[in-house]
């Protein structure tokens, strides 16, 4: 984010969490500790700002900072993580009851759906009128120009493209989460306990299903 222009530590805390909190979440006690440690590593400066008699601290990015973050984009990538309280929970579904499934179940979904509104209003923002994607299409409010605002905040027209493959990304995962747990909530009532061992056939029916839809990927 400091590679982008720089923040002061509360604006940087949170366009963190606005941006990247649906595909890396993290706490705003670590976001504030990581800009410390910004600062010891020498990847970037801190200055002090007074306003209003109010002092607040101000991160830039260093030249050293910039090559940190080119050799990380040079590095190869972690194994994707997957963490689902609520696919935790299922993995251990038979010590509780059917309808400690459904509640984990039917919340994850729901969170998954406001989730997906939050990010339909970010995309809705950059196709707005004025939005960043006009200011892209007239060459405007880009790096080399005054920078704009939109809403009352900065916008980063020329960084949509990449933007927009994470919202591609996020988009279509969450979607899939809420469809499997809204479908799997109304399954799952329907059994009479987490335990019950007529569920053999189906069990199969499901992995068998599993190992043809992986046999059809490329």
């Amino acid at each position: 984010m400091l590679a982008v222009r720089s923040w002061t530590g509360y604006e940087l805390t949170t366009q963190v969490r606005r941006s990247l909190r649906h595909t890396w979440s993290s706490s705003e006690g670590h976001l504030y500790r990581e800009q410390k440690r910004l600062v010891q590593l020498g990847w970037a400066i801190v200055e002090v700002e007074t306003s209003g008699g109010r002092s607040r601290k101000r991160y830039s990015i260093t030249p050293e900072g910039e090559a940190a973050l080119a050799e990380w984009l040079r590095t190869e990538p972690q194994e994707p993580h997957i963490e689902i309280e609520a696919f935790m929970r299922l993995f251990f579904a038979d010590r509780g009851t059917v309808g400690d499934m459904v509640r984990s179940l039917e919340s994850t979904a729901e969170d998954s759906r406001a989730m997906l509104s939050e990010l339909r209003g970010y995309v809705e923002e950059y196709l707005a009128e004025g939005g960043p994607l006009s200011m892209l299409e007239q060459d405007v409010g880009g790096p080399d120009a005054e920078r704009l605002e939109f809403r009352r905040r900065p916008m980063f027209p020329e960084r949509l493209h990449v933007v927009a493959l994470v919202l591609d990304a996020t988009t279509q995962l969450l979607a899939q989460i809420e469809e499997f747990c809204t479908r799997t909530a109304i399954e799952v009532r329907a059994w009479p306990s987490p335990t019950d061992q007529h569920l053999t056939a189906s069990t199969r029916a499901r992995l068998e299903s599993i190992q043809a839809r992986l046999e059809r990927l490329p």
